[in-house]
């Protein structure tokens, strides 16, 4: 049978391409056609076309993604779909990577399954299960996180039944029985990890519409706890202040403190666009940590630079048009460095002016340095001209342990073609100086057609499904681990992506480029001094680095006066260049063991 296919993206058979390029490998073969995944042309005769099968992994410049849900031989499941991805690393062994997922059966039913994977190689290869459940119950709204010990916490909401978690010890292989928490939608969870008397205690807060709750005389709380490792929950006497909070993520503070974020879902308005909320707001206890407290929040609005919209579109003319445009992100700075109890958050806007010649959705972020008393002007993340067709949403955050910020969102600005709102790949921004400024954005994977699969409803092309409401990042010193959702196959598929700051293209982090030595970084700055146009001391070969090639220099001039007091060769000042010059530049090595 043949699939959907976008006429802007498919040729025949017949047609020759230009040469192969790794970035873009995603390609697979249907009835006689060979269809370019990124939008690209990938170097396909009508030989090697026949030959092609779909490749778990795709390429996309330095990076590559991993799929995730995969069979017992590591490749593509035709037919399958997967969805909502989260995803938490072992701090006892990065290596080990564990991701959940909205697992539909194959073919698709109405049944969805806890999909997870493990991973013991960095997410190189996976391998996968499901969690159990009762007969034809389906399993939503995955999230994945896990403590300081190496314990991984699945936390799974079964429709019409209720939230629970379930927790392995052995890296995500096994998993136990689960353990109850609440009935809710939307739920988030987060675990301190602080190393504080609070380490380890579990947090979670949800949304739920009061007129589906079954006892009238219960008023949920939206937020629980368990100070127990997970044998059990409490909520708090008090619900939490702002009455109508949705969407909303947690983080931990460097103390300890518990912050949320999220939205007052109390519609503000509705016009022909979207559904406009009532605003951006942040709640922070900082008695969530006490067991013998019952936690209590202050709330404050944060003006964002724009409406929190959900968008609605009688033609559909959106990037997930039956989904959301992804969750609120919040983060917190536990580092020792300067930027230590700082709080970040992001999040998909629609700003205020876009109708006069903006986006209709960017990424805006903004920062508090005093606990959340006050907080920053909000800045643009993504750096692209404005757009009618240019939307930035699933926006994803993380604060690594040396202070960089990673954001990485899916973003339609290379959509081409009639409707270019179907295509998004995802991009990458990161900062190390806590949000005052970001890097240029990057691309870290093809393009992809959110709308895959799709139906025909009046001869008029209609999503079919969506991409799920979210995805997620969690960041570690080198760089970012990413579980995200795409349809490099056709279909809604997992992967996972680790994206890093990487000025040089070398495929290495520049974290690591300059803790190996690789590179040089005289002024601090987190960025390889061969990257800048800056002068380096004792670089007398002009690359910005000192090496064994400056030494050469330096030797070949040897016994010889210098040519005047400006003299770099003469790094002593003593009127001569000789083997002390030598000794002083091998000082000021910027590679190790002044190698090449």
């Amino acid at each position: 049978m043949k699939p959907a296919e976008d006429p802007e993206l498919i040729r025949p058979l017949t047609a020759v391409y230009p040469a192969p390029d790794e970035r873009h490998p995603a390609y697979f073969r249907h009835g006689g056609w060979i269809k370019i995944a990124a939008g690209i042309g990938v170097g396909l005769t009508l030989a090697t076309a026949l030959q092609a099968a779909p490749s778990p992994d795709v390429g996309f410049g330095v990076y590559r993604s991993h799929q995730v849900n995969v069979d017992a031989d590591g490749q593509n499941i035709v037919g399958d779909k997967g969805n909502e991805p989260t995803l938490a690393l072992s701090p006892l062994n990065p290596a080990n990577i564990v991701v959940g997922w909205r697992r539909f059966d194959s073919p698709p039913t109405a049944v969805k399954h806890g999909g997870y994977a493990y991973s013991f190689d960095g997410g190189g290869s996976w391998s996968t299960g499901m969690l159990p459940a009762l007969p034809l119950q389906t399993r939503t709204d995955p999230v994945l996180e896990v403590d300081t010990l190496g314990n991984f916490y699945y936390q799974s909401l079964a429709v019409s039944d209720s939230t629970s978690v379930f927790k392995s010890g052995d890296g995500g292989v096994t998993w136990s029985e689960p353990v109850y928490q609440f009935k809710g939608d939307k739920n988030w969870l987060a675990i301190d990890k602080t190393g504080g008397p609070s380490d380890g205690h579990i947090y979670s807060t949800w949304r739920r519409p009061a007129d589906s709750n079954p006892d009238p005389n219960y008023v949920p709380k939206y937020f629980i706890r368990s100070t127990d490792g997970g044998v059990s929950y409490q909520e708090p006497d008090a619900a939490l202040p702002v009455a109508n909070f949705g969407f909303g993520r947690l983080t931990i503070g460097a103390e300890g403190e518990v912050y949320l974020f999220g939205v007052d879902e109390t519609i503000l308005s509705v016009s022909a666009l979207g559904i406009v909320r009532s605003g951006h707001y942040f709640l922070k206890s900082v008695d969530a940590k006490d067991p013998a407290a019952s936690p209590t929040f202050t709330a404050q609005k944060v003006d964002m630079g724009g409406n929190s919209m959900m968008f609605l579109s009688p033609s559909l003319q959106l990037p997930n048009p039956l989904g959301g445009d992804g969750d609120v992100q919040i983060a917190a700075d536990q580092s020792a460095g300067p930027l230590r109890g700082n709080i970040y958050l992001l999040a998909h806007v629609s700003p205020y002016a876009w109708q006069t010649g903006g986006d209709p959705q960017d990424i805006h972020f903004v920062r508090s340095s005093d606990g959340g008393a006050t907080w920053s002007a909000p800045v643009r993340v993504n750096d692209d001209p404005p757009a009618a067709n240019a939307y930035q949403w699933f926006p994803m955050l993380g604060v690594a342990a040396n202070s960089r910020l990673d954001a990485v969102w899916y973003d339609t600005r290379n959509g081409s073609g009639s409707a270019p709102y179907r295509y998004s790949q995802l991009y990458y921004a990161y900062s190390w100086d806590g949000g005052v400024t970001w890097s240029k954005n990057q691309a870290v994977t093809p393009v992809f057609n959110t709308h895959l699969p799709y139906n025909i409803v009046n001869g008029e092309e209609r999503q079919g499904d969506k991409m799920g409401d979210y995805t997620q990042l969690v960041s570690d010193a080198n760089g970012a681990h990413i579980a995200y959702t795409a349809t490099y196959h056709g279909e809604q598929d997992v992967y996972y992506l680790n994206v890093f700051p990487d000025c040089n293209n070398n495929g290495k982090s520049d974290v690591l480029d300059i803790q190996n030595r690789v590179s040089g970084d005289t002024n601090f700055n987190h960025l390889p001094d061969s990257c800048e146009n800056i002068s380096v001391k004792g670089d007398l070969d002009g690359d910005r680095d000192v090496d064994q090639l400056d030494l050469n220099v330096v030797i070949a001039a040897r016994n010889q006066p210098p040519t005047g007091i400006a003299d770099p060769r003469d790094l002593d000042k003593n009127g001569v260049i000789n083997a002390l010059d030598v000794r002083k530049l091998t000082l000021l090595c910027t590679r190790s063991r002044c190698a090449v």
